[in-house]
């Protein structure tokens, strides 16, 4: 058995016993059909299922018991955090992009490029072990190309794209590069002491984005939405701190507490008309102005 089917078959035993407790022989059987689509030996015996509790709870820090007194596997603690939770999802594409190989054009892809993921195995590498690294750089605004050499933080995934926070040598500032613009990355041997007074996940907890730095402070926002938008956000959330605070057949009123920066500014105009900014009102003004901005633009 190869860890890629171990790994699988962690996956769908999570799956079958989310949806209800089972028995060994409903785990076997749920297990028993994934193979006739996935081709890959996935059933196994108790000793090995017994084992695959251990390791999904040493992985996933999901918790799996029995109800001896019903023969009934259960979830007793599902501890899983954003990463195992990831982990699971690029699973199941993997999984799926390999279905959809030998079924034809039925699993359909953005033609987008690539996101730079190349780089992450390296720059771990880097962050873990404090390590300097050089590589060529190309902005997005202007397309100019430098030579940067950085002292590696941790990477951070921002609307679909993935970003190196590192400070930089030249001016010791900590900044953010996104890895499709890297290239010609090279780990230098040069070790470099602890950055302090620099935690990225609370410099980031009240940011919207990747934006940061700019100076605004995080403060109470309240938007309203129309009931169709309304569900959606309900369903995927802007931000960590959102709170639903009104839902009536009119809109549906959230309240966040972050910093009004860019990025978000940009997140909300997305939105168009399904929208509006009540709280607080310089966000509101702003937010009238750049529309009034885009009106001028058909003038």
């Amino acid at each position: 058995m190869s860890r890629q089917e171990g790994l699988q078959r962690h996956r769908f035993i999570i799956h079958q016993l989310s949806k209800r407790p089972s028995s060994f022989e409903d785990i076997q059987n749920f297990l028993r059909l994934q193979e006739t689509l996935s081709e890959d030996k996935l059933t196994c015996s108790i000793r090995t299922f017994q084992r695959d509790m251990k390791e999904i709870d040493d992985n996933y820090k999901i918790e799996i018991k029995c109800d001896k007194s019903q023969n009934l596997y259960y979830i007793a603690e599902d501890g899983r955090e954003a990463q195992s939770e990831r982990l699971m999802e690029t699973f199941d594409l993997f999984n799926a992009i390999k279905m959809g190989n030998s079924f034809g054009n039925h699993l359909i892809f953005e033609n987008r490029k690539a996101l730079g993921t190349e780089h992450m195995h390296g720059l771990l590498h880097a962050i873990r072990n404090r390590l300097e690294v050089n590589f060529t750089y190309k902005k997005y605004y202007d397309s100019s190309i430098t030579e940067r050499t950085v002292r590696t933080v941790a990477i951070k995934e921002s609307r679909n794209r993935w970003y190196l926070l590192a400070q930089d040598t030249r001016d010791e500032k900590i900044k953010n590069f996104s890895l499709d613009r890297i290239s010609k990355l090279e780990i230098s041997g040069k070790k470099f002491r602890e950055i302090k007074d620099y935690d990225p996940v609370e410099e980031f907890r009240d940011i919207f984005g990747i934006i940061n730095g700019t100076g605004e402070k995080p403060q109470k926002i309240v938007l309203s939405f129309t009931p169709q938008e309304g569900r959606y956000i309900n369903s995927l959330p802007l931000h960590a701190s959102q709170q639903e605070i009104l839902k009536d057949k009119n809109e549906h009123r959230f309240k966040y507490h972050l910093a009004p920066t860019h990025d978000f500014k940009m997140e909300i105009l997305s939105h168009g008309d399904q929208v509006k900014v009540l709280e607080p009102e310089s966000l509101r003004k702003d937010i009238i102005a750049q529309l009034q901005k885009n009106l001028d633009a058909y003038y």
